[in-house]
């Protein structure tokens, strides 16, 4: 850059007013140009950096880890990102839509497994409103490209239909004009070309949109392994179908069958003997299943495994000549309502199920009768009791009638509930029948592993504490985890008094949540008076 005063630079040469001024407007011009370059080479610089950033980042992209994982393994990645409790929802949160959204090999990947498309759940919404057409169309669409991905894998298939009677609206509603009904068969006749694949269906749905399957015979599901059918009945008037109807429940290989109590009959073309899982559920606008038709039920089904029933317990139960005998049951799970709180019903008296490892009761306890059912079940391992009320003596009974093989043991007292001054049946000697004797083979629960309970009021944090103290001090300690939820204050710090059990294993879980306080129902307000209405000034007999 060339200056004017390049021979005077470096010398001891003294400025002119006027050649100082001069001098003044280089350095200004030269520093603007600096700041110039200074921004040009931290753009240029920031640019290389961002540049050479994205090279090394893309050449370490291509040693990740997971492009080296063969597609084998990847494809059982894939296969493990499935819900294993539900089925698969039509969601672009859920495997394996979500997965075909990382990127574009993932995708063809995800669409070349057809055993990630196998499973299905749909909703049919209630209503729709001005977009209906679309929004059904196009959900239509998905579970018609969803089930083509499917190859020729078997299919498990949910489907909730809405009735047939809903309309569609425009946006004209609310001037008259509505569009024509939404035909009611419109996603249940979608799955009749697929259901030489079906192995497990689960459909609730109205009984007109249940007309097309209903054509169906057992050679057009040959691979039909559990079908959950959930009419509603009810709400039509509709006592029972024709059960010729009901020709996929011929299948030869069905093994698993489930019904709300209104779909329950007796004629239909089951194979009973062959079922190995029935669920019979009652819906909330309907009573339980007769204990009586319970039996009979049962024991037409000699190899079930697996059983839940909705039961009404009724006192005038008469016994039958012989008991019912599932000798294969291990899992049995009943919700009680019972018709009589004084007389006992003999639906356990009449069961024999010398195999049953895991029992669950909710709502009554079946009174008298459940003690001697649990001396019977020598085999238990899993026990789930929840009521809402569970008298002292009866519970003490019950915990006393458990095998000594079981170890895992819940308890929810329902009556108790999230408000303070609530009774229930669980207090400290509930807790001391486990510790009666120091022998384990002479105590209650012996090979006791997990202990849940909710609602216990009365329970203190120092008997739970004895509790485990002594549990863990056997000869031959089982105990290894322990959870008690709580509607009140922390009396004690349990984590810090087990902390030497918790050190060895031992997994405590406690929840506290205070409880609501009762308070009395208010008084209705006192109506204002208005100021004209007040008393009067005068005596009223200064009036006259």
């Amino acid at each position: 850059m060339l200056s004017p005063f390049a021979q005077r630079l470096g010398t001891n040469y003294c400025p002119t007013d006027v050649e100082a001024l001069e001098i003044q407007d280089l350095i200004s011009q030269a520093l603007h140009q600096l700041l110039s370059l200074d921004a040009v080479e931290k753009h240029k610089e920031n640019h290389d950096r961002k540049t050479l950033s994205s090279y090394i980042n893309a050449h370490k992209a291509l040693l990740s880890p997971v492009r080296r994982v063969p597609l084998e393994i990847l494809s059982e990645i894939f296969m493990a990102c499935l819900p294993t409790d539900r089925f698969c929802p039509m969601s672009a949160t859920d495997a394996p839509v979500l997965l075909g959204h990382i990127c574009s090999s993932w995708r063809a990947l995800s669409l070349a497994i057809p055993q990630l498309w196998a499973s299905l759940h749909v909703v049919e919404p209630l209503r729709y409103e001005a977009a209906a057409e679309k929004v059904v169309g196009q959900r239509l669409d998905g579970m018609k490209t969803w089930l083509g991905r499917s190859g020729q894998c078997p299919l498990s298939i949910s489907l909730h239909c809405s009735s047939g009677n809903h309309n569609l609206t425009t946006d004209d509603e609310w001037a008259g004009k509505v569009a024509p009904p939404l035909p009611p068969d419109l996603f249940s006749k979608e799955l009749i070309p697929f259901a030489g694949r079906w192995k497990h269906l689960h459909l609730v749905m109205y009984p007109e949109a249940f007309v097309d399957l209903a054509n169906l015979t057992a050679t057009d599901v040959p691979m039909l392994q559990s079908i959950r059918l959930f009419l509603h009945l009810s709400y039509l008037g509709i006592d029972d179908l024709d059960s010729a109807q009901f020709g996929i429940l011929e299948g030869p290989s069905l093994r698993g069958f489930a019904t709300w109590v209104s779909g329950l009959n007796h004629s239909l073309p089951l194979r009973w003997h062959a079922l190995v899982d029935l669920t019979i559920e009652a819906d909330p606008w309907e009573p339980g299943l007769l204990d009586e038709r319970a039996l009979d039920t049962l024991s037409w089904c000699p190899q079930l495994q697996t059983c839940k029933l909705s039961l009404y317990l009724s006192p005038e139960t008469e016994l039958r000549p012989s008991p019912v005998k599932l000798p294969r049951l291990h899992s049995l799970e009943l919700f009680i309502d019972d018709a009589s709180e004084s007389s006992p019903s003999s639906f356990l008296y009449q069961l024999r199920v010398p195999n049953l490892r895991k029992l669950v009761v909710r709502g009554d306890v079946l009174g008298g009768s459940l003690p001697p059912f649990l001396s019977s079940c020598t085999s238990l391992d899993s026990f789930d009791i929840e009521g809402p009320y569970i008298p002292k003596s009866t519970l003490s009974e019950i915990l006393c009638a458990l095998s000594a093989t079981l170890r895992h043991l819940m308890i929810r007292d329902v009556r108790g509930g999230p408000i303070a001054g609530a009774s229930g049946s669980l207090d400290n000697d509930f807790l001391a029948v486990f510790t009666l004797s120091a022998d384990p083979t002479q105590c209650c629960c012996s090979s006791l592993e997990t202990l849940t309970v909710t609602c216990p009021h009365q329970v203190s944090d120092l008997a739970i504490q004895q509790f485990v103290e002594r549990r863990m001090t056997m000869t031959t300690p089982s105990l290894k985890r322990i959870c008690f939820h709580f509607h009140r204050p922390m009396e004690l710090d349990l984590k810090t008094g087990l902390k030497p059990f918790i050190d060895a294993g031992l997994d405590v879980e406690t929840v506290y949540i205070l409880p609501r306080p009762v308070t009395p129902p208010k008084a209705p307000p006192v109506p204002s008076i208005p100021p004209g209405w007040g008393l009067a000034d005068t005596d009223p007999s200064d009036w006259s």
